[in-house]
């Protein structure tokens, strides 16, 4: 679905809002201002990394998303750069203000590649892909830190959930198809009142807007909670029906 242009300028705020929160965090770890002692800390929520890793990965994707926008062109762009071993809060606050940049020079409706096949191959796409990113990796961030998570508003949260739905399903299903999945779930924001229903066929995916009916499973929680859910991070949300319905639309 394209988003207008009132929520894609808030998207933007949220990219500089949430990269800044995320780098002041960062420096309060290497300050030892945090439960992490350092970021060789692992982050719970995303067993595999420690907070230098975290860092690491959204830097390199600023940098990733920045030359994206900047090309005009769908074609693929290069991979990602490697993060520095030295200097790693400058590099990623020199990326976050290149990406900043690049967003709010760029017009939304400029030719931009996408990883998703669902996605429009516009800038507009990054903007919203960059909100999202870092808002759930801020997430990780304050859980390795040992500090409360702060919730997502509640207007983003609602489109992050619309937009793992609507594009990083479709992506998913694309790149790792389960051959036999066919499955139908009702997936219910419960302070926004947004409701979709997703089909799942063979690796091809169907979004409605609405609730159909008869579905495999259902999840219902406010639009904060959909979010983590949907990134496969640990939230309170009702699930009823059929457990392996569900998880297809959840983080791999």
């Amino acid at each position: 679905m394209a988003v207008d242009e009132r929520l894609r300028r808030r998207c933007t705020e949220a990219v500089v809002e949430e990269g800044e929160r995320f780098g002041v965090l960062v420096q309060e770890v290497e300050a030892g201002l945090t439960a992490a002692p350092d970021l060789q800390a692992p982050v719970p929520w995303v067993p595999d990394w420690t907070i230098r890793d975290l860092v690491g990965h959204l830097g390199a994707v600023h940098r990733w998303a920045t030359a994206i926008v900047r090309a005009g062109t769908t074609d693929r762009p290069a991979a990602p750069p490697r993060p520095p071993d030295g200097g790693l809060l400058d590099w990623y606050a020199a990326g976050l203000a290149d990406l900043v940049h690049a967003l709010r020079d760029t017009p939304p409706d400029a030719p931009a590649w996408h990883m998703s096949p669902a996605a429009e191959k516009t800038v507009g796409s990054w903007v919203r892909r960059q909100a999202h990113e870092l808002a759930v990796h801020r997430m990780d961030l304050e859980v390795a830190a040992g500090r409360p998570v702060t919730a997502v508003d509640p207007e983003l949260a609602e489109d992050g959930a619309d937009e793992v739905l609507g594009v990083v399903v479709p992506r998913w299903a694309h790149v790792e198809p389960v051959a036999s999945a066919t499955a139908a779930v009702v997936v219910r924001s419960t302070d926004t009142d947004r409701v979709w229903t997703v089909r799942v066929r063979r690796g091809e995916v169907e979004v409605h807007e609405g609730d159909a009916g008869a579905a495999d499973a259902r999840l219902e929680a406010p639009a904060g909670q959909l979010l983590r859910r949907l990134w496969g991070r640990p939230a309170e949300v009702a699930v009823t029906g059929d457990p392996a319905a569900e998880a297809l639309l959840r983080g791999r």
